[in-house]
C-alpha cells in the first residue's frame, strides 16, 4: 500500500521508521501521540523538533529543514503511525490499553463508520494491530480517543446528535437550495453552507443530500459535477425568447424581473454554450510567440499574384459562375498567411473561452470572444471564396452536365467548408491539393457510380463550365472518380491482403460505396475492434508513403 504525505521529510523518516527494530515501536507510537497532543494546527513547527519527539534522537543537519505547517502535520502523524505499524505485526495487549476497532469505536461514540474516518484527518490516531484471530485491522487505543475527544468535543458532541434525515427534512433541503438559486447564483459549497447554518446540519450532510437528488432526478438537477448552478427553466426560456426576436425590455416585461437580470441570465447562458462547444483550430507553435499578434495579425498580408490576362465572360453565363470567375486566387503566401490568421484568431478565442470558468462571466468578456470569432470567420470566407473555383471544376470533371449539377457543387461547398476547418498550412502543401481530395472523397461517398457515366445532353453546358478556368498546377491530375479510384488501387496494392480489405471495406472503397464500422470488421474478421483499428492504423502509414499527403490524411480522418 502507498501512503501519500504532505511533507517529503515526514515520508522519509517513515521509511527509515519502518527498517528500525520492532521493539521500538510501542515508544515512536508514543512520541507520535504526544505530538498530536501539544501541536496548534495554526502554528508551523521545524522537522528536527518533530524528529526528535518520535525518535529520541538529533539530526545532524548542518542546515535546517523546512518548518512544517501544524494542520498538515497532522494529517500526515495520523498516516505515519498507520504505516509504521501496517507490518510490525503488533498486538493490543502490547500497547498496555484497551483498543477498539472501527466499528466499536463508531459504535461507542454514537457515530457512523464514515465520520470516524473523517475524524481521522483531525488528529484520530489509528494504528494496524493484529487481533487474536490473525486479521490485521485498523485499532484505536483508548488513549488516543480521550486525547481526540478532549481536543474536539464540539465536534463530537455534533457527530453523536446527528440524525438521519426525513424525506420531509431532504425535499426542504432541495425546495430550500432550488429557492436559493432563483434569488442568486450561487455555487454547491455555498448554498449548502447557507442551509446547514439554518438548518443545523453539517455542510456535508447538505451537500450529500442536494447531490444524491441530482443524481435521482437528471432532468431536475441544480448543480453540475463541479458544483456549478445548471441553467434553469427560466434560464432557457430567457434565451429562446431573444433567440426569437425579443428585446430585452420585451423579455423583463414578460417575466417580471429588470432588463439587467435578463441580460446576466444571456451572459450566463452564453458563457455556457461556449464552454459545452471549444472553438477548433490548428495549432501552431507561432501562437505562443510574446509577440504573436505583431507578428501574424499586425503584419501586411501578402501582396496579391500576377493575375492572367483576363478571359472573356459568355453573357450567358449564370450569375454565380460570373462571381466565382471574379474573384482572384490566392498565392502560395496569401494561402499561408490567411490560414496562419485563421486559427490564431480562434486560438485566441479559445484561450479566452477556457477562462470563463465562472458562472457569472463578465459580457465585456463574451464581448471579446465574439469579435474574434466575427474576425476567424471573415478570414474563413475569404479562404472559401477564393476555392469556389475548384469546386466547379472538380464537379465538371466528375459529374459533367447534369440537370442537379448545382445541387452536386453545393454539396461540393460543404466539403470545402470542412476542409478549411481541417487544413494544416505548416505541413508545406497547397490547400487545393487537401480540398481537392476531399470533395472528390465525399462524391465518392455520396454519388453512385452510374451518375457519373450519364450522357451529356444538354448543349452549351460545358462551354458554361470550360469559362471557369482553374490554373492552379496542384490540383490532382485525375479527370474523372474513375481516375481517383485508380490512385486508391495503386496504394492499396502495396498493402497486405488484410490491411487492404480493412481499409476498403471501412472507407466504402468496394463496388457498393458502402462502408463498414470496425466492430463489423471486427466481427467478421474474428478480432477486436481495437486490433482492427490498429491494422488500420499502421496500413494508412504504409498509405502516406505512396500516394499524395492530401489523399492519406484525408483517409486517417
Amino acid at each position: 500500500m502507498t501512503y501519500n504525505y504532505a511533507s517529503a521529510d515526514i515520508g522519509e523518516l517513515a521509511h527509515q521508521l519502518t527498517l528500525s527494530p520492532v521493539r521500538l515501536r510501542v515508544q515512536q507510537l508514543e512520541g507520535i501521540e504526544r505530538l498530536l497532543d501539544t501541536i496548534n494546527a495554526e502554528q508551523s513547527y521545524p522537522y528536527e523538533w518533530v524528529c526528535y519527539h518520535i525518535t529520541a534522537y538529533r539530526t545532524r543537519r548542518s542546515a535546517p529543514r523546512t518548518t512544517l505547517t501544524g494542520a498538515k502535520l497532522v494529517g500526515d502523524l495520523v498516516t505515519l503511525a498507520e504505516h509504521i505499524t501496517r507490518k510490525a505485526n503488533l498486538t493490543p495487549t502490547l500497547l498496555g490499553q484497551p483498543v477498539k476497532t472501527h466499528e466499536e469505536l463508531a459504535a461507542a461514540l454514537g457515530v457512523s463508520t464514515k465520520t470516524i474516518r473523517r475524524w481521522r484527518a483531525r488528529g484520530l490516531l489509528g494504528l494496524r494491530l493484529t487481533f487474536p484471530d490473525g486479521v490485521n485491522r485498523l485499532a484505536f487505543a483508548q488513549g488516543s480517543v480521550d486525547r481526540f475527544v478532549r481536543q474536539n468535543a464540539e465536534l463530537v458532541r455534533r457527530g453523536a446528535s446527528f440524525r438521519q434525515l426525513t424525506e420531509a427534512e431532504r425535499d426542504a433541503i432541495v425546495a430550500r437550495a432550488r429557492e436559493l438559486l432563483q434569488q442568486k447564483r450561487l455555487k454547491l459549497h455555498v448554498v449548502a453552507r447557507k442551509i446547514a447554518a439554518e438548518t443545523q446540519r453539517a455542510v456535508e450532510t447538505v451537500r450529500y443530500t442536494l447531490r444524491r437528488w441530482d443524481q435521482s432526478h437528471p432532468t431536475r438537477a441544480l448543480f453540475s459535477n463541479d458544483g456549478q448552478p445548471l441553467l434553469s427553466e427560466r434560464h432557457t426560456r430567457v434565451w429562446r425568447a431573444r433567440q426569437a426576436g425579443d428585446s430585452i425590455e420585451q423579455i423583463a416585461a414578460g417575466l417580471d424581473c429588470p432588463p439587467d437580470e435578463v441580460e446576466q441570465i444571456l451572459v450566463e447562458v452564453e458563457a455556457r454554450r461556449l464552454i459545452e462547444n471549444p472553438v477548433a483550430y490548428i495549432y501552431n507553435e507561432l501562437f505562443d510567440a510574446p509577440n504573436a499578434d505583431a507578428l501574424i495579425l499586425e503584419t501586411p498580408p501578402p501582396l496579391p499574384p500576377e493575375q492572367r490576362a483576363a478571359a472573356r465572360i459568355p453573357r450567358d453565363l449564370p450569375a454565380y459562375l460570373r462571381a466565382l470567375y471574379m474573384v482572384p486566387l490566392l498565392s502560395p503566401a496569401q494561402e499561408v498567411d490567411l490560414f496562419r490568421r485563421y486559427n490564431y484568431l480562434k486560438y485566441k478565442a479559445a484561450q479566452r473561452i477556457q477562462k470563463l470558468r465562472t458562472f457569472v462571466p463578465r459580457a465585456e468578456h463574451l464581448h471579446d470572444i465574439d469579435a474574434l470569432r466575427v474576425r476567424a470567420e471573415a478570414v474563413k470566407n475569404q479562404i472559401i471564396r477564393a476555392n469556389l473555383r475548384l469546386v466547379v471544376s472538380i464537379a465538371k470533371k466528375h459529374v459533367g452536365a447534369r440537370p442537379n449539377f448545382f445541387e452536386v457543387v453545393s454539396d461540393g461547398n460543404l466539403s470545402l467548408m470542412r476542409a478549411v476547418e481541417k487544413f494544416d498550412f505548416a505541413r508545406g502543401y497547397r490547400f487545393s491539393t487537401y480540398a481537392s481530395w476531399a470533395i472528390m472523397k465525399n462524391y465518392a461517398r455520396t454519388i453512385p457510380e452510374q451518375h457519373y457515366h450519364v450522357n451529356r445532353y444538354v448543349t452549351g453546358q460545358e462551354e458554361l463550365l470550360d469559362a471557369i478556368p482553374d490554373h492552379r498546377s496542384d490540383i490532382p491530375s485525375t479527370e474523372s472518380l474513375a481516375g481517383v479510384r485508380d490512385v486508391l488501387v495503386a496504394g492499396l496494392n502495396q498493402l497486405t491482403p488484410r490491411e487492404r480489405s480493412i481499409v476498403a471495406q471501412h472507407f466504402g472503397l468496394t463496388g457498393d460505396g458502402s462502408g463498414q464500422t470496425l466492430e463489423e470488421l471486427g466481427n467478421r474478421l474474428g478480432v477486436t475492434k481495437e486490433r482492427v483499428r490498429q491494422i488500420e492504423k499502421r496500413a494508412i502509414e504504409k498509405l502516406r508513403e505512396v500516394l499524395a499527403p492530401g489523399l492519406a490524411d484525408l483517409l486517417a480522418d
